[in-house]
């Protein structure tokens, strides 16, 4: 069995219809939850679920026991797929009716309990941080106490690169920074976060629908150089730095002298001039990384999602698209050159 879970139970139904649209499949809703389970006959290698903030693929069920006996299960079905001395990501986490996604409680001992029987069998788990390149365990506590493991081993990981998240659940708040121009900056934080991959000092990122300069802001504050494309100027400060080049132009039709680092938009517009900005910046080769939101209006046109999907399989790019803890009524696309 898969399941996938939503950011919430309001998204419960793009996420139903873009799965029916993307696999003719309809699958099932767990009462009360932002979680759908489907048949693991449904093959979700190399796919995209965007309304998904992350998936527990190919799973097995453990039944209510004592939380040691839980562990020793658990662990047995780990080591049936990873090797000795390897490390691996390990999330556990309850899904509840009330909190939504709870790393306390039983999970915090059932995880502390996998842990140390793991060390035992000289399985080390990464602390802090998410690597994605390594075998991930992923366990989920259900209201009935069951729990719910997903296992996949270094080959397999990278094969369902959009439906994971770093993020235990999926689910995380990107902190408040009231120096900011704006909230949009979370969107742009939580997507590198996500991509695995940080803007870096030295290099050259374009902001193309800049203003007020939530996005360049961060680029800025990681040591990038920006140029920032917009009609309307962004906050003083940023107009002030000499490492912001601001071009008081139309964001689809600029074209850089030479190939970018990063290319990102929050522009306001629709999803088929981000289809476009995608077209020219990403099967184009203008840059190495991108990040674009895709905004939409109302609950209609999600199905353009088929076409993004589309577009990333013929890209020479690792991509991912979801939806962010940060989007509204939005999905972000991202990703980052094959080496």
């Amino acid at each position: 069995m898969h399941y996938i879970l939503a950011k919430n139970i309001d998204w419960l139904e793009p996420l139903v219809e873009e799965i029916q649209n993307s696999f003719e499949v309809k699958p099932d809703r767990v009462t009360g939850l932002p979680l759908l389970k489907a048949s693991n006959t449904l093959d979700l290698r190399d796919k995209y679920i965007a309304f998904s903030t992350c998936a527990l693929i190919n799973t097995t069920s453990f039944l209510e026991d004592s939380i040691s006996k839980q562990a020793m299960s658990i662990v047995e079905s780990i080591l049936s797929k990873v090797s000795e001395d390897e490390t691996i990501n390990l999330h556990v986490f309850s899904m509840t009716h009330k909190y939504g996604v709870l790393e306390t409680g039983r999970a915090e001992i059932l995880k502390d309990k996998i842990h140390k029987n793991l060390r035992k069998n000289k399985i080390r788990i990464i602390r802090k941080g998410f690597e994605r390149s390594l075998s991930f365990a992923q366990v989920m506590l259900l209201d009935d106490r069951s729990a719910i493991l997903s296992i996949q081993d270094t080959e397999e990981v990278s094969h369902y690169n959009s439906l994971y998240s770093p993020y235990v659940g999926g689910f995380n708040n990107v902190e408040d920074d009231k120096k900011a121009p704006s909230r949009a900056f979370k969107k742009i934080v939580e997507a590198q976060e996500i991509l695995g991959k940080n803007i870096s000092n030295g290099e050259t990122l374009i902001d193309l629908g800049a203003c007020p300069g939530g996005w360049t802001y961060i680029a800025r504050k990681n040591g990038a150089k920006v140029i920032a494309i917009d009609r309307s100027e962004l906050r003083e400060d940023l107009m002030q730095d000499e490492q912001v080049q601001f071009l008081q132009t139309d964001a689809f039709k600029y074209r850089p002298e030479e190939i970018l680092d990063w290319a990102v938009s929050d522009i306001i517009s629709t999803p088929d001039r981000v289809i476009e900005l995608m077209t020219t910046w990403v099967l184009g080769k203008l840059c190495r990384n991108f990040i674009f939101t895709i905004k939409f209006q109302g609950k209609e046109g999600y199905t353009v999602l088929e076409e993004f999907k589309k577009l990333a399989n013929e890209c020479d790019f690792k991509i991912i698209l979801k939806q962010l803890n940060a989007n509204k009524n939005e999905v972000t696309i991202m990703g980052s050159e094959r080496e």
